[in-house]
């Protein structure tokens, strides 16, 4: 009897035994799931930081671009200028993002210039910008740790001038391959009034063209950035076309052939594409992959033909029709200007206009966003449809449609007006000023470096 309640005792003793197990089960498997939402919650915040630093880093660095500091590369004054200018968009971008559900603040954001002081900074400037997320909401975690959770990312991005580079680094220089290319191709000639006579020979070059370094580094009158001039076509007619263009004159341009793309030009809803595909290629953005500086590469377009069967220009030519629509310089005057009022100047030479520096670039009356809640005329912008990317090749004489000349640069210009027929003797011409000079020369080699169109100079993220 003894032995028998001794046996009963001991399974009494085991009564409940399971449901202990089950709770810690479930208690491990709890805080498994608490500690893996902890996780993806980390995870989560690590990739909006990093997102935002990216995005801020390249704003920052376009910045640097646009405000020309890679073409004057020994200015102290505009680096800090530029510095100052970089670090506000980098921080309004940043702090439009949210992570974790919170809305990043001005004090979370930190910009710096890794490159600052050294000689590189003006040809190839980095800006580096770390985004930092303090509070994250974590649940687990802070049954094991008093601290509170964080996650912060940082982003390098840098602007990439080509020329000058090699005397930086002492090796030569890389190409640079752009998309959205306007159809204009200038010779490497400079317009600068200074100079004397109107064949290219008898004038500065806009940078060498076997080491695309800048020939006339910093600002007008001195340098080539900020410089206006007008740009005429080399085939002034009789038509049916271009068939006995001009020698390369300064400021004049051959109306280039240009790659067909097979998605077809990119045309903004207010222009058509125009009736030629010169046109259509000033309008709207071809984007057939233009390189400088390089020859061996067959997957790319590095030479250009012009194009014979353009029209002579003239009032409503094909280049003034097209200018026109591209900057909503019609109805009336309503292009964005460069540093206000140059756009809508009286009717009289423009050529040598020195302007405020550095550059700005305030909303016009017919810019598509003008009047919304976004923009209002006379805003300051960053981009805009006048800024262009032209071609620049390197010749002396007179190019055939047969013979393709090679491309050794690119100019970042702003097209401030184009000139209507009320001006004879500029009608079908339009002014630009030079915003970016980007020089590949003939010795680039390497891995081509790609831009972001309207950009002469590419931005890009280098560390992360």
């Amino acid at each position: 009897m003894m032995r028998n309640h001794g046996k009963k005792h001991a399974r009494n003793g085991e009564r409940g035994v399971t449901m202990i197990i089950v709770v810690i089960a479930m208690l491990s498997m709890l805080a498994m799931v608490a500690l893996a939402i902890d996780v993806i919650t980390l995870y989560a915040a690590r990739s909006e930081a990093q997102r935002g630093a990216d995005s801020a880093a390249l704003a920052a660095a376009k910045m640097l671009v646009d405000m020309g500091v890679t073409a004057d590369p020994t200015n102290s004054a505009l680096q800090t200028t530029a510095q100052t200018s970089a670090t506000k968009i980098a921080t309004d971008v940043a702090t439009q993002i949210a992570i974790a559900g919170r809305q990043v603040q001005s004090a979370d954001v930190t910009v710096s210039y890794p490159n600052n002081g050294l000689a590189s900074f003006g040809v190839n400037p980095t800006v580096a910008v770390t985004v930092n997320r303090p509070n994250l909401p974590t649940f687990f975690s802070r049954i094991w740790s008093g601290g509170v959770l964080s996650v912060s990312a940082t982003a390098t991005a840098e602007g990439f001038n080509p020329s000058n580079s090699s005397g930086i680094t002492g090796t030569t220089g890389l190409p640079v391959i752009s998309r959205c290319v306007k159809p204009f191709l200038l010779p490497n000639c400079d317009p600068n009034p200074a100079a004397t006579g109107t064949a290219c020979g008898a004038r500065a070059t806009f940078f060498d063209p076997a080491t695309g370094a800048i020939t006339r580094p910093g600002q007008y009158p001195a340098g080539i950035i900020g410089e206006t001039f007008n740009v005429t076509s080399s085939c002034p007619g009789p038509g049916p076309g271009c068939a006995a263009p001009s020698p390369p004159t300064a400021g004049n341009y051959y109306p280039a052939l240009m790659p067909v793309a097979a998605s077809g030009n990119a045309c903004p809803a207010t222009c058509g594409g125009g009736g030629t595909a010169f046109e259509s290629d000033i309008e709207c953005c071809n984007p057939s992959p233009i390189a400088c500086g390089t020859t061996a590469l067959p997957s790319v377009t590095y030479q250009l033909q012009f194009d014979n069967t353009v029209l002579p220009e003239g009032n409503n030519g094909p280049a003034q029709t097209g200018v026109q629509c591209l900057i909503h310089q019609t109805p009336g005057n309503g292009q964005d200007d460069l540093n206000g009022g140059i756009g809508t100047p009286p009717l009289g030479v423009v050529t040598g206009v020195a302007l405020n520096y550095p550059l700005q670039i305030q909303v016009g009356n017919n810019h598509p966003l003008e009047g919304t809640p976004t923009l209002s005329g006379g805003d300051y912008i960053t981009t805009s449809d006048s800024l262009i990317t032209v071609p620049v090749y390197d010749a002396t004489g007179a190019i055939t449609p047969t013979n393709p000349v090679n491309v050794i640069g690119f100019l970042q210009v702003f097209i401030n007006r184009a000139w209507p027929g009320g001006n004879p003797q500029k009608a079908g011409s339009f002014d630009v000023t030079v915003v970016n000079v980007s020089g590949c020369g003939s010795g680039a080699t390497g891995t081509p470096v790609f831009t972001g169109s309207p950009s002469a100079v590419p931005v890009r993220l280098i560390h992360q």
